[in-house]
């Protein structure tokens, strides 16, 4: 648009500026007329009213003409030569040349006006580029998103706005990726648990019917309902659409029906002052976490015996290794380095995501301490 209006306004001023040169020429040579006919002399300074100068060039048919006026006894031409504008003016009695000094300001006026107005709006351009250069980016972005690329938006913007969009949308990622990681994990862990239970009941199907085989046959698949049950409760806890109702439970109670269901040995776990204490959340989850608590700290303790004390909070602690996430942060990732002690079979640490998420629901702290000296690790939940 302004190139458009740049021709148009400069085409109106060269008109313009033709008539007005025009107008000039006919005014010069009507005026300069009676004084060829009296020969009197002609200086510079009488013709700077007519913006003319005398010129030292000569008259020649070879030039090129632009305005013609008159006959061969009286007039004038104007002619092109050397990139200038001479004005040859005659009669009978005697003849000049004049070079026409005009410098049509408003011509370079008209220049420089758009020149400056196609600067500024090539700035502008080049910082709008700039400044949209984050919406270019998160836009190729969503468009390798479809082709599974969950990397973040790693820039910075000065605006506010697109900022949050950025943020936003690296939230978003990490969210579609700890969902499918924890939908990874839940496949994993259910087929897992539930080939075990299968392949004994594959085995007991080959023998020879009995009371025996009947019987085990009966604990497999009561097992495997029950286990249905907790997975069903753990897919309720990964999706978070389960509502936790809060209720008061007896701890100790809580704590027996946990060890129940893990099959852990009295002589395994040592209660303090968990007497008349109590514990408000959903009970199935709360027996599930605290089952899960049990099951790891004589999995991987050194003496196969956990301490539960409920004198300050309820702390599970036991002497282990350190375990291969900080489980009081805010974890993202749940695979479990190779090379890290607690690795399951699986490649997850789902018993410390099963407790770590049934506190975050209950509204409680869980705080992780490990002794490197004596290699103690302390679970408090708060």
């Amino acid at each position: 648009m302004i190139l458009v209006l740049w021709i148009f306004f400069y085409s109106q001023q060269k008109y313009q500026h033709l008539e007005y040169d025009t107008a000039r020429y006919f005014n010069t040579a009507s005026s300069l007329q009676p004084y060829l006919y009296k020969n009197k002399e002609i200086k510079d300074k009488d013709l700077r009213i007519f913006a003319m100068k005398i010129s030292d060039v000569r008259y020649s048919s070879i030039y090129d003409v632009i305005l013609q006026k008159g006959d061969k006894n009286k007039g004038f031409i104007v002619i092109s030569y050397e990139n200038k504008q001479l004005i040859y003016i005659y009669n009978d009695v005697s003849n000049i040349m004049l070079e026409d000094i005009s410098t049509h300001r408003s011509m370079v006026a008209i220049h420089l006006v758009f020149i400056l107005l196609l600067i500024t709006q090539g700035l502008l351009y080049i910082k709008l580029q700039k400044s949209l250069s984050p919406l270019t980016s998160l836009h190729n972005k969503l468009k390798k998103l479809k082709v599974g690329d969950l990397s973040p938006l790693e820039m910075d913007s000065s605006y506010v706005e697109i900022k949050q969009m950025i943020k936003s949308y690296n939230d978003s990622i990490s969210k579609i990726e700890q969902m499918l990681e924890l939908r990874e994990m839940f496949n994993k862990i259910f087929m897992h648990e539930m080939k075990m239970p299968l392949a004994k009941g594959m085995f007991y199907l080959k023998q020879e019917p009995s009371n025996n085989t009947h019987e085990k046959l009966t604990n497999i698949l009561h097992g495997l309902n029950k286990e249905l049950d907790e997975f069903s409760q753990i897919e309720s806890l990964i999706s978070n659409q389960n509502k936790i109702i809060k209720e008061k439970h007896d701890l100790k109670e809580l704590l027996l029906l946990a060890k129940q269901r893990v099959h852990i040995e009295d002589e395994s776990i040592v209660l303090k002052d968990i007497e008349n204490k109590v514990i408000y959340g959903d009970k199935e989850f709360l027996i599930l976490c605290f089952k899960n608590l049990l099951d790891n700290a004589v999995k991987y303790s050194f003496d196969n015996k956990v301490i539960v004390d409920a004198s300050n909070g309820i702390s599970f602690e036991n002497r282990a290794d350190e375990l291969p996430v900080d489980i009081s942060k805010d974890i993202k990732k749940w695979k479990i380095d190779k090379n890290k002690r607690h690795k399951s079979s699986t490649g997850y640490g789902f018993g410390l995501f099963i407790i770590k998420n049934i506190v975050s629901i209950h509204g409680m702290k869980l705080d992780y301490y490990y002794d490197k000296d004596n290699s103690i690790v302390k679970l408090r939940i708060v």
